[in-house]
């Protein structure tokens, strides 16, 4: 029972990520605290602002803005509006001012008209920023994708901002951006009106993932728990971070990726793998995360491929480090007489068994023809390409179980470890 409720409670945790993220409220210089500060000096001061936060996917900054939004709501109740929009819906100007409609309607319980026009909705939302701005309540729009409202003609970032101008309005626009440079993509009229703020969210250090792993990990006194099971986990989880073994694992996860979201992803998997019967967690558990995170699914294809078809793809491969552009069916099969006078091995096949062994690569994408090269010639003489890397081909080699020993022995082994 009470493993259940502390899997329960682990679960919530990843996948709440404004309690993941929590963890570094506490730092003075972190983005959280930044961008609270710029929010909260605006709203206190009375003043428009405006700023971008950048960085990769799964960096955690929709997150962070949901954090800080969160907890100024909080701190200052009825006076301040929140107005979302994401670049992959609302791209287009016409659609995204009925949509800050909308959203103003419903957060200042008005009607809203969908039969207004484009231009009644921009109006619209000039006049609400002017009565909030007198009523000294502060509007924040957050904008998704940011990089994706810079396409086009850009009336919507441009009416905002000049809306912005104004010293009745009070509003505060935060857009969010996977593009480093998207504030180049702004014109003229727009850039001159955005206030240049930048927020860059980069992967956390060693140190703040160690601490962010114990913030998740930990079990609460308060949870309900026995405490002597509390002990016991909280014991076991300290034990697995300073695990040298550990370590190395966490070093090839965040090599691959270094962003807290990838890293969540990892613990969830090792949490699921918990033992029900004792109910803590092992270092295991996290091992055999990491091999479903480096779960390739081209890799896993390739168990159950014949030993010809094995045979095609190591000649594409030894093909292509010969640094032969292109190449096609008859290329590959040159190369795989090659390898059978050379070995003197067994495995030999008929022209037109191999013709279908490829056509099936071909159905599988493990391989493909070369785009708009030879497109009215017959499969022999086409133009191929390989669709899998050397690394993915040499593991797919090693976990099939029929896979002849010459065929490992034509790879470079160090190459791919």
């Amino acid at each position: 029972m009470a493993v259940e409720k502390a899997l329960i409670l682990l679960r919530a945790r990843l996948c709440d990520p404004t309690y993941v993220h929590a963890a570094f409220k506490s730092c003075s210089q972190s983005n959280y605290s930044k961008l609270k500060l710029l929010i909260a000096s605006s709203m206190a001061d009375a003043y428009n602002n405006s700023a971008l936060l950048l960085g990769p996917r799964g960096s955690g900054k929709i997150a962070v803005v949901d954090l800080v939004l969160e907890d100024l709501k909080a701190e200052h109740p009825d006076t301040i509006s929140v107005i979302k929009l994401s670049g992959l819906l609302h791209h287009d100007d016409n659609c995204a001012h009925k949509e800050i409609a909308r959203q103003l309607c419903l957060e200042h319980q008005l009607l809203f008209s969908k039969m207004a026009s484009s231009d009644d909705n921009s109006q619209f939302m000039i006049d609400m920023m002017r009565e909030c701005g007198l009523a000294h309540k502060s509007i924040v729009f957050v904008l998704d994708e940011f990089d994706l409202f810079a396409q086009g003609k850009q009336r919507l970032l441009y009416s905002l901002l000049d809306a912005m101008q104004t010293l009745t309005s009070q509003a505060v626009v935060i857009g969010v951006s996977c593009r480093l440079d998207a504030d180049q993509l702004l014109e003229k009229r727009v850039r001159s009106r955005f206030s240049h703020r930048k927020l860059l969210f980069v992967p956390p250090s060693r140190e703040e993932i160690k601490g962010l792993l114990e913030y998740i990990l930990y079990l609460p006194q308060d949870s309900g728990l026995p405490s002597k099971y509390i002990t016991e986990f909280n014991s076991r989880v300290q034990n697995i971070l300073n695990d040298k073994n550990f370590d190395k694992i966490l070093d090839s996860l965040l090599d691959v990726d270094g962003t807290v979201s990838n890293l969540v992803q990892f613990l969830f998997r090792a949490v699921s793998f918990i033992n029900l019967e004792s109910g803590l967690l092992s270092l295991d558990n996290f091992k055999n995360a990491q091999i479903c995170n480096q779960r390739q699914p081209k890799t896993d294809s390739l168990h159950d491929v014949s030993i010809l078809e094995l045979y095609i793809l190591v000649c594409m491969n030894r093909l292509e480090r010969k640094e032969q552009d292109l190449y096609n069916f008859n290329s590959v099969m040159k190369e795989y007489k090659a390898i059978h006078d050379a070995y003197k091995t067994s495995d030999s096949y008929e022209l037109s068994v191999c013709l279908r062994a490829f056509e099936h690569l071909l159905e599988r994408e493990l391989i493909s023809f070369v785009e708009y090269k030879g497109r009215n010639l017959s499969i022999e003489f086409r133009p191929v390409k390989l669709l899998i890397s050397p690394r993915e081909l040499y593991l797919g080699l090693k976990s099939n179980s029929s896979c002849p020993a010459i065929l490992q022995k034509l790879f470079d082994h160090e190459s791919f470890k």
